[in-house]
């Protein structure tokens, strides 16, 4: 009885941490779109910063002051983009950030 309760809970904490993880990159890949219908990015530029957007979680379950690796995601992310598209994305880029950290 006692192992089936195990199995159990392992079980539940297995199919609770896969929500989780779906639920980031579902964010993710939200966040992504918004920005690339507002910046017009390419597909190598959408890749590329879905990318740094994923390293930026990974590297934020570890860290306590986020500030540092935001600032590094932000430069990554601003390093893609081409100087119309950094017009546009300076317009949007604070409230654009804002939801980025909401997933963190």
């Amino acid at each position: 009885m006692k192992n089936l309760l195990f199995i159990l809970s392992l079980i539940l904490i297995f199919q609770l941490t896969n929500t989780f993880a779906q639920d980031k990159s579902e964010s993710v890949n939200n966040l992504v779109n918004t920005l690339k219908q507002k910046v017009l990015l390419s597909d190598d530029q959408t890749n590329s910063i879905q990318k740094v957007l994923n390293e930026l979680i990974t590297k934020s379950k570890s860290v306590e002051d986020k500030s540092e690796i935001i600032k590094e995601a932000q430069s990554k992310v601003e390093s893609y983009l081409d100087k119309r598209q950094k017009m546009k994305y300076d317009i949007i880029k604070n409230d654009w950030w804002k939801q980025v950290q909401s997933v963190l």
